[in-house]
């Protein structure tokens, strides 16, 4: 039996559940949703200081 798998199928649902309400409850876990929305945030945030910046250089 390899040890790297589960000896009951539906173990790995529950393992997967459970893995994800521990990491959201230390937030460290997010949705593809929540991870695209930061990642524009940041985005935008970046291109408005690069933009001020550029203004002031000028």
């Amino acid at each position: 039996m390899n040890q790297n798998k589960l000896a009951v199928p539906e173990v790995d649902s529950f393992m997967n559940e459970f893995k994800e309400e521990y990491a959201q409850e230390f937030g460290v876990h997010h949705s593809i949703q929540e991870q695209d929305a930061k990642a524009k945030d940041m985005t935008k945030s970046m291109l408005k200081k690069a933009n001020k910046q550029a203004k002031s250089e000028e």
